[in-house]
């Protein structure tokens, strides 16, 4: 994570995602996947092939492409269909759009209601004998059962996690890093799933972007190094002005 300024002097924390080896692997069409929007299965990060198995070797072969380390699937529409073996890039977003970042939380193990939960404890005194972090009574009488959902210790963490409505401030297009406003879920180095934000009052924000993907061309003009949200400050920029 890095600091980073808007021209009005507000400071964001945001934090940095590397594209890195994304490719298309597979076109799901509509009617094979579930009946209302087709699929793409994208692979990122490149790994040994001595840690795949052959059959997924050979899958990889046919498609020229070296093993991925994990595979999502994207819903689509039919007609930002891309064919298997297409590079993604960063420059697939654009500075001031929304995106939901989807990772796996860090495992923290098995933990006590007070961690998990946020449970307050019981008293330190007044009779109180190895119950400190216990989370007490779990049912009734009556009831002489333990809800479903009922709150008590448990594996805590490394469950699939989605942030919703992350404000892209900047692009890097040398490196492909994407600067996400916020923090996202997982650990450093982990994979995330980047998508363009679902939640409504963002979608009208998320237009004139490339479709389906950015391909870099050599006849069109070469995208610059850096691209900026047109509220961000840039370093280059001069930070005092007289009148």
């Amino acid at each position: 994570m890095m600091p980073l300024w808007t021209k009005d002097g507000q400071r964001h924390v945001v934090t940095l995602l590397q594209v890195q080896d994304c490719h298309v692997l597979k076109y799901t069409s509509k009617e094979n996947h579930d009946g209302k929007m087709a699929a793409l299965s994208v692979g990122g990060k490149t790994v040994s092939r001595f840690r795949k198995p052959t059959h997924i070797l050979e899958f990889y072969r046919e498609l020229g492409l070296p093993p991925k380390q994990k595979v999502k699937i994207f819903r689509i529409t039919e007609n930002a269909a891309l064919k298997p073996g297409t590079p993604l890039y960063a420059a697939h977003f654009r500075p001031g759009q929304y995106v939901d970042v989807t990772a796996k939380t860090i495992g923290k193990g098995f933990q006590g209601v007070m961690k998990r939960w946020g449970f307050k404890g019981q008293p330190a005194t007044h009779g109180q004998t190895k119950t400190h972090r216990r989370p007490g009574a779990i049912s009734t009488g009556d009831v002489a059962r333990v809800w479903p959902g009922t709150k008590l210790p448990g594996q805590t963490g490394n469950i699939d996690r989605t942030v919703h409505g992350l404000k892209v401030w900047r692009i890097n297009t040398k490196h492909n890093i994407i600067y996400v406003n916020g923090s996202v879920p997982g650990h450093k180095n982990c994979l995330v799933k980047v998508r363009d934000s679902k939640l409504p009052a963002y979608k009208d924000l998320c237009k004139n972007l490339p479709f389906p993907t950015y391909f870099p061309d050599a006849d069109e003009e070469e995208l610059p190094e850096d691209l900026y949200d047109e509220n961000v400050y840039q370093p280059s920029e001069p930070s005092i002005t007289f009148a």
